[in-house]
């Protein structure tokens, strides 16, 4: 018995050349790129895609597959397939702010001042202990009505004469260098996997158990003096960090131990003088 389909789906073409995967690959791709299917929306299941397309399981399989591939889609195990959301990107070779990177790709986050504080940042121990950074700043930043990212900031005190509406509108590089009139001259930057605490984990909507890229920042004055300790919290399915060096980048090299009495040392072999012979 035949399949029944949709009747304004356009069949796929069993005698093509091209795989019927491929033809439903495209046709996924192309109600992707028109917006028929959303960001993060879900994709029909394999048997509804079976039944409009008259294909078998496999072939739905083999054209999930190359999408997801191409990075159109991601799946996850139970609970289905999705379009994936916009990746936001950040070079890491140029001195930018966080909220700067994402307006260099043509985002524009919508942004939630969740605290703006004059003092909150003397009693909190996350702080560097080193650096006089009282002022606590947080603030989450969404897309495509979703959390991705949030940032926690500790700014000099001059930054709490600013008030909490202009906090909400300026990004932290534009308090530090349009309002206070620094010139930032470096940043240490640092990035690890890291598990968030509840209520970071509660603010970006993320289940219990959830890991998340964090991102370190110290930035200094070009005289040294530090004028800013960030951490930036973020889902990693939303972000990626870019780096260009020159030359070759020696990873292994960089992990290897640099006690000599944790290094392996070769010993020549010991030879016996040969007995004359009688």
């Amino acid at each position: 018995m035949p399949r029944t389909r949709t009747a304004h789906v356009r069949p796929l073409e069993p005698a093509s050349a091209e795989p019927l995967y491929v033809q439903l690959a495209a046709r996924l791709a192309a109600d992707i790129s028109s917006g028929h299917l959303a960001p993060g929306q879900q994709l029909p299941t394999e048997a509804q895609t079976m039944q409009t397309y008259g294909v078998s399981r496999i072939t739905v399989r083999q054209a999930i597959q190359l999408l997801a591939r191409n990075g159109q889609v991601t799946s996850h195990r139970g609970k289905g397939t999705f379009v994936a959301r916009t990746t936001l990107q950040q070079d890491l070779s140029t001195l930018q702010g966080f909220q700067e990177a994402l307006r260099s790709q043509g985002v524009e986050p919508e942004t939630e001042l969740l605290e703006f504080s004059p003092s909150a940042g003397r009693m909190d121990p996350q702080r560097p202990a080193d650096m006089d950074l009282p002022v606590r700043l947080r603030r989450r930043y969404c897309l495509d009505g979703e959390a991705f990212a949030l940032v926690e900031a500790y700014l000099p005190a001059e930054a709490a004469q600013l008030g909490e509406v202009r906090a909400e509108q300026l990004a932290v590089y534009d308090i530090l260098q349009q309002y206070m009139g620094l010139r930032i001259g470096r940043a240490d930057v640092a990035i690890q996997c890291a598990r968030p605490s509840r209520q970071v984990a509660a603010e970006l909507g993320l289940p219990a158990r959830t890991n998340v890229l964090v991102m370190r920042r110290t930035s200094f004055t070009v005289a040294g003096a530090p004028c800013e300790h960030m951490r930036i919290h973020i889902v990693p399915e939303r972000y990626t960090f870019r780096l260009s060096v020159p030359g070759p980048l020696v990873i292994a090299r960089a992990l290897q131990p640099t006690s000599t009495a944790m290094a392996p040392t070769a010993t020549a072999p010991t030879t016996r003088p040969r007995s004359p012979r009688r």
